[in-house]
């Protein structure tokens, strides 16, 4: 059940209304809760009130106020109201509406009892005090839901409970279909109709009758909770008081008997009584004629009251029956120009040809909207002035001109002020401005001068496209709604001419692109050409290279083998001793031998690789034997410089998907190039652990004096070196980290590096890993 709000909640908080307030409901029924009248009057109720406190431009200003209020609240802008519209007296609207109004009234009017003073002063219209005056005080009363009814169609239920001469008793409640409406501000919106309707009530005696107005005694109100308003209405009662013409014919009656007596007593008495009676019936019949005759003049005065206001009431329809008749012309005229524009649109929105655009807006004009006559000047870039294109007849007959018309200076100048203006420019004298025996003014028919025309510039961009010149209908003037719908005309004509010439420019690119794209696609086929037979010549030179480094490294080989081979011979003292200083160059030999054969053996490498020679044995590897194999034979080079070389792993049954050879090869290298750029006492460290799913990490991190940030991008290129520093040992053809590179990339894994400037180098190697072995 909807829960009721105190009175003192009012229907304003409530933020829209939910209601439509007039036509028709949501349903299809016709809205008539409350009469056109009922609104006029509270209307002209507070346009006097405010008229008599702050004057008429203060009135004026608040009717305004209260229509821009109740706009605000219609959600939906089709139900948006005038003044004119409220005031007319036959429309009919929502109670929802209504109520909405009423507050917004009080507002207004700052006057809280604002509908109890309406009611009395507004609310018995002239035509029910004219309806009423033949009845009588009681006969009114009991005619109660009768004009209730009238106003309200059913909204309100009134109910006559007693009338008796002096006093009255009377109720009224809602319909559901009101009180739906009301819905929790029902005993606020109650106390509104409650005032406004016992006071109209009251004013009965006084308004009809010219008496004191009836007192009001209230016995129960909705807005208090009760089921219904309850009223006692008490007022003088109706007295009828002795009329004069019956003591005159008593007194003639006695006159009569009287004289006869007196003058003829020797007369029968039932003679003298028979013309008593005789003279006092025809008192009686001449009283009662002359009542008959006042009553009779009282109806003439009422019946031509009625008639005068029936007369006013068949004016009002008469106006009300021509507006409605103006509308309908008006709304037919706009559905009609929607109409054209809908189709014009749909023309010139279909195609790209300037002519078609032009010709369906001008017949658009000229044969939808009638006027006589329009022509089109069209802006000619490359002259930077004006000439005529077409004219359009008034019987929509195109006529192209097949050579450009000069203008006249009026012309030009006419045209001119119109593109500078930016807007609709009206000239006057469509006669004058072509002038006499000019062939457009015998095409045009401008001979009247009366007839003007009017100019509509048309811009796209502060360019100018050209104007449009349309002919006056007669001697009618352009009005703004005209204005303003020929502009709308241009501006979609001149929207579609723009997309016309953009597209003739785009066209235009597009050949111009075409032949530059075909010389183009013929210089990139040649370079192509060339670039083939370059990278055929590349690829040739790049075997002759391999072949030349393999080929060299094996000659190489060689006669380092028997250097080495005679020099550790002679430190082993097989040809005799040795003297301090021949000690130490054969160590110098034999070291610079090693490397050398290390040289070789990364070229041997690198060549292999490159010519996709190398085969990896790909088995299941167990990572941390690799690691003790290669750390071991690097163990005596770490511990020459005092390094200390840290091996972690997650666990010991790391297991990698490798070639043996190849995998301690990439440690080896890695370790060694730590320890060549670790300083003395410095740390190596190897950590391996499990990272994504079927892949393990390997890191190789030193001490060393980091790499720079542009170092790192060629650091694994053949030959790069990022430190070429002899103090800290960095001798070599920088192949180390390439083929650690390729030789990772083949396992199909990928190795990356982290480095700051003085903070050392992490190498992070990925490898795929395989089932785990256990260690052997």
């Amino acid at each position: 059940m909807l829960q009721l709000l105190p009175r003192s909640h009012r229907i304003l908080e409530r933020p829209h209304l939910a209601y439509r307030p007039f036509g028709k409901d949501a349903q299809g029924n016709t809205i008539q809760d409350v009469s056109g009248i009922t609104v006029r009057a509270n209307l002209e109720y507070l346009e006097d009130l405010i008229a008599r406190q702050e004057g008429p431009e203060a009135a004026e200003q608040a009717l305004s106020r209260l229509v821009t209020l109740l706009n605000e609240r219609i959600p939906d802008p089709s139900y948006h109201v005038t003044l004119d519209f409220l005031k007319n007296p036959w429309n009919s609207y929502s109670y929802e509406f209504v109520m909405f109004l009423a507050e917004f009234s009080i507002q207004l009017s700052r006057q809280d009892h604002f509908h109890f003073n309406m009611g009395r002063e507004k609310f018995l219209s002239p035509i029910i005090q004219i309806l009423g005056r033949p009845f009588s005080i009681i006969q009114i009363y009991r005619m109660y839901p009768y004009f209730v009814e009238k106003f309200t169609k059913g909204s309100l239920k009134p109910e006559v409970v007693s009338v008796r001469n002096g006093q009255a008793v009377m109720r009224l409640k809602f319909s559901e279909h009101a009180s739906e409406q009301f819905g929790p501000y029902f005993q606020g919106c109650a106390e509104r109709i409650c005032h406004t309707t016992k006071a109209t009530i009251a004013e009965v005696p006084a308004r009809m009758f010219g008496r004191r107005a009836a007192t009001i005694q209230d016995v129960s109100c909705m807005a208090q909770g009760a089921p219904y308003c309850e009223w006692i209405f008490t007022w003088d009662p109706q007295r009828t008081p002795l009329r004069p013409w019956h003591i005159a014919s008593g007194l003639v009656g006695l006159l009569t008997w009287g004289l006869s007596v007196t003058l003829i007593p020797t007369q029968p008495l039932w003679v003298s009584m028979a013309l008593a009676l005789v003279a006092t019936c025809l008192m009686q019949l001449a009283g009662r004629l002359w009542v008959d005759r006042k009553e009779l003049e009282e109806q003439r005065k009422i019946i031509q009251e009625q008639l005068e206001s029936a007369e006013h009431q068949h004016e009002d329809l008469r106006e009300a029956y021509a507006k409605q008749e103006h509308i309908l012309v008006e709304v037919r005229r706009r559905v009609e120009e929607l109409t054209m524009l809908h189709q014009l649109t749909l023309i010139i929105g279909s195609t790209l040809d300037k002519q078609t655009i032009i010709n369906a807006g001008l017949e658009a004009i000229v044969g939808t909207l009638h006027y006589p006559h329009a022509w089109f000047a069209a802006w000619n870039f490359r002259k930077t002035r004006f000439q005529a294109v077409q004219v359009v007849m008034g019987a929509s007959t195109v006529r192209k001109l097949e050579d450009p018309v000069e203008m006249p200076d009026s012309v030009t100048d006419f045209l001119n002020v119109a593109v500078n203006c930016g807007e609709p420019t009206l000239h006057p004298d469509g006669s004058r401005l072509w002038g006499p025996g000019h062939p457009m003014s015998e095409i045009l028919g401008t001979d009247d001068p009366s007839q003007g025309c009017l100019a509509l510039p048309m811009k796209s961009q502060n360019q100018v496209l050209g104007v449009i010149v349309v002919g006056q209908k007669d001697t009618l003037p352009f009005g703004i709604p005209e204005k303003k719908l020929l502009s709308t005309v241009a501006h979609q004509i001149t929207i579609a001419l723009d997309s016309a010439l953009a597209y003739e420019e785009i066209e235009a690119l597009n050949l111009g692109l075409e032949g530059k794209v075909k010389a183009r696609t013929i210089e990139l086929q040649d370079a192509n050409t060339q670039l083939a037979m370059a990278n055929e010549r590349l690829k040739e030179l790049d075997r002759m290279k391999s072949q030349f480094l393999s080929h060299c490294s094996h000659e190489l080989r060689t006669p380092l083998t028997s250097i080495k081979g005679f020099t550790e011979n002679l430190l082993r003292g097989m040809v005799g001793g040795l003297s301090e200083r021949q000690e130490l160059y054969l160590n110098r030999i034999n070291a610079n031998s090693d490397r050398l054969t290390r040289m070789i053996g990364d070229l041997l490498d690198l060549s292999r690789i490159e010519a996709g020679t190398v085969r990896l044995n790909r088995t299941p590897l167990c990572l941390q034997n690799i690691l003790e194999d290669a750390t071991q034979e690097l163990l005596p080079l770490i511990e020459s410089k005092e390094q200390q070389l840290v091996v972690e792993t997650e666990e010991h049954s790391l297991s990698v998907m490798g070639d043996s050879d190849r995998l301690h090869q990439i440690i080896t290298n890695l370790v060694h190039n730590a320890h060549k750029f670790t300083p003395a006492q410095g740390t190596i460290r190897i950590h391996a652990h499990h990272a994504l799913p079927q892949h393990i990490v390997l890191t190789v991190s030193d001490t060393g004096p980091g790499i720079s940030q542009e170092a790192q991008k060629n650091l694994f290129d053949p030959f790069f070196q990022a430190h070429r520093k002899p103090e800290i040992g960095t001798q070599g053809l920088g192949l180390g980290l390439s083929i650690v590179r390729q030789l990772v990339e083949l396992h199909g894994g990928s190795i990356s590096v982290d480095s700051q400037e003085g903070m050392g180098t992490t190498f992070k190697i990925l490898l795929p890993s395989s089932e785990a072995l256990p260690p052997t």
